[in-house]
């Protein structure tokens, strides 16, 4: 090659020139290996240029060409072409140096030096930030629970008065409520003895009118003495009954006869059975007979063994299974007359007897 580059040019300015001179040495110069110093092949027909024209074509002045004899072998060649290779190896580096680092040594620049210093600034300033914002909310929060306590305790003190307050009067009612039980047993004490002295009135009031309606029978008799029962009672066989016409429980038909100045009917014979029969009807009706205290027993003390008894079927059998508690002790007329034991509860109509008066 009749011509070999005598500089060396600066990559940062003739880059694009290098590459066209790149390309230009391409074509005109093959590529050697790069071990050890390999003569240049013999090129015929190629001859040198008469006229700088590769440097007018460039347009590069830094790069230079010098003209050299011919000879069947140019070391010069193998020179230039490490020149170029060697220009294009800076070129490459460059290039390199100028690419972005990769994110592990932008990650390690960050973590190191100044950059770390900064970030843990910052951490320590947000970190002293929320510690005071804490610290606040935790001084209203000691704030709000001291005002709490506060009136609790106003609440609390204020309730314990008004609860001895309430206590007191409690004592208070409490003695005036006893007073008036007092009172009220005092008060019940004395219509007990009113009612028992009133009844004792009626008594002698309905003896006095039955003595009446005698007298009045006696005169109506021409004077003549004679026997009578008081108004609207019957008489058999030297008795008055009289037959009511409600109901009531054994014990109430009992002491009704009583105030009246006699007793629950006594049967002593089948002709007195037929006589109450006919009068009372088809209905249940109580007699003077019980067994509440025991064996039964007739309530003006007529002997129940000796005496008469008129029972039903099985009867009678105490039977519990009514179901309003207890045995069955008091007997009644039944519809067709016999006799059966009940629950003494059972509001049933009755018979009362009593002995017939005599006036002269």
């Amino acid at each position: 090659m009749p011509a070999s580059v005598l500089g060396h040019t600066d990559p940062e300015t003739h880059g694009p020139r290098l590459a066209g001179l790149r390309a230009l040495g391409g074509t005109l110069f093959p590529p050697l290996p790069l071990s050890g110093a390999v003569r240049a092949p013999q090129v015929s027909g190629l001859q040198p240029p008469s006229q700088p024209g590769i440097c007018t074509a460039l347009g590069d002045p830094g790069i230079h060409f010098k003209t050299a004899s011919p000879g069947p072998a140019s070391p010069i060649m193998t020179n230039d072409y490490q020149d170029l290779q060697h220009l294009d190896n800076e070129d490459n580096g460059h290039q390199l140096r100028q690419a972005p680092p990769p994110p592990q040594r932008l990650f390690r620049r960050l973590c190191s030096g100044p950059c770390f210093l900064l970030l843990s600034l910052g951490l320590g300033l947000l970190l002293l930030v929320v510690v005071c914002v804490i610290g606040s909310q935790n001084s209203k929060l000691r704030d709000e629970l001291q005002a709490l306590r506060v009136t609790f305790s106003n609440f609390t003190a204020s309730t314990e008065v008004e609860v001895k307050a309430l206590s007191s009067q409690g004592g208070s009612v409490g003695r005036k409520v006893k007073s008036l039980e007092s009172q009220l047993q005092k008060q019940q004490q004395q219509l007990s003895e009113d009612h028992s002295s009133l009844l004792l009135h009626v008594k002698q009031f309905v003896s006095d009118l039955r003595s009446l309606s005698c007298q009045i029978g006696v005169l109506h008799g021409n004077g003549s003495a004679a026997s009578c029962c008081p108004v609207n009672w019957l008489e058999f066989e030297g008795s008055c009954y009289w037959f009511s016409r409600s109901g009531k429980s054994w014990p109430e038909a009992d002491k009704y006869c009583r105030l009246e100045d006699a007793h629950l009917v006594v049967v002593g014979s089948w002709e007195e059975q037929k006589f109450i029969q006919h009068h009372m009807g088809p209905v249940n009706t109580w007699m003077g007979l019980t067994d509440q205290s025991g064996p039964w027993k007739w309530v003006d003390g007529t002997d129940y063994e000796k005496g008469f008894k008129n029972w039903r079927p099985e009867q009678p059998d105490d039977w519990y299974g009514h179901g309003l508690g207890g045995g069955e002790d008091c007997a009644h007329f039944t519809d067709d007359g016999r006799w059966n034991d009940d629950v003494c509860q059972r509001p049933y109509r009755w018979v009362c007897e009593t002995e017939r008066d005599a006036a002269g």
